[in-house]
């Protein structure tokens, strides 16, 4: 007999606990400025768009990247829903604040994502 160790509905118990909405982008193409410099592009990433989420600041764990640079983690954020598409690269953007996604992490119940991040700007 398998047992459920999370119930269905535990995500429309916890609205509170996901206080923040964030949309998630990715880099499209460079198209250069008036000075020939690469301008990145960046949209919205088609249904993750005002995603229910919560954010907590982090110690700081350094996050090897695959370019081997070494990438120093800022905040975690949970977002209310499993979104296996997320991928390091894309960024997300909760209340104008922009975070570079290095890590994304899912639940083995295909419940919830979590994304390790770093603040841009």
């Amino acid at each position: 007999m398998n047992k459920i160790l999370i119930h269905p509905n535990m995500l429309t118990h916890l609205s509170s606990f996901y206080s923040d909405t964030c949309t998630i982008e990715y880099y499209t193409a460079e198209n250069p400025d008036e000075f020939g410099q690469p301008q990145p592009t960046w949209i919205n990433f088609p249904s993750h768009v005002s995603l229910d989420c919560a954010i907590a600041p982090k110690g700081g764990r350094e996050i090897k990247q695959p370019d081997m640079t070494i990438a120093i983690s800022t905040h975690t954020i949970a977002i209310a829903g499993y979104y296996p598409t997320i991928i390091p690269w894309m960024r997300v953007v909760i209340s104008g604040q922009i975070y570079d996604i290095l890590l994304v992490e899912v639940d083995s119940h295909s419940i919830m994502t979590r994304l390790t991040v770093r603040v841009v700007g």
